[in-house]
């Protein structure tokens, strides 16, 4: 510090402004290899989706369903009709296993990863394909494309 004088800088600028800010997108945690998915094991990393995205965006990793409140492992509920419905018209969600209505944990979570986008500024989010949230036509890919987030399906 000379003369007292404290130079101010951004939490988010390098000091020779060199770094630009990358973009936030969200993606699925499960992706990361985090045994986050229903049957509580580890999915195969997907290192080269990972080190694709890492050169253009900040990655911000979701799980909607363990956002939601579900456990893992957790029963292997899936969706037979489409977020939309289950926002729309009621559809509900059901464990197979137990016949419990989960649909509130998938909502619950939708809307946690929503906030999460907006607060981080996400305009994409790229989640697991098949999944009864995280899938495009699933509960939290709708209501992330509600609030203006383009989804991208990752089979």
């Amino acid at each position: 510090m000379k003369n007292g004088n404290l130079k101010q800088m951004s939490l988010f600028q390098s000091e020779n402004n060199r770094c630009k800010p990358k973009e936030p997108v969200l993606i699925s945690l499960c992706f990361l290899g985090v045994p986050c998915r229903w049957h509580g094991r580890r999915a195969r990393k997907r290192t080269g989706l990972i080190e694709k995205l890492g050169k253009k965006y900040v990655l911000v990793p979701v799980c909607p369903e363990q956002l939601g409140g579900m456990p893992t492992p957790r029963t292997g509920e899936y969706l037979s009709g489409t977020g939309a419905r289950v926002l729309d018209e009621g559809l509900a969600i059901y464990a197979p296993e137990t016949g419990e209505d989960v649909t509130k944990h998938h909502i619950d979570g939708g809307n946690y990863a929503v906030e999460i986008g907006k607060i981080v500024g996400a305009c994409r989010a790229y989640l697991k394909g098949g999944s009864p949230s995280c899938d495009r036509e699933g509960v939290t890919g709708e209501l992330l494309k509600r609030a203006g987030i383009k989804v991208i399906r990752v089979p």
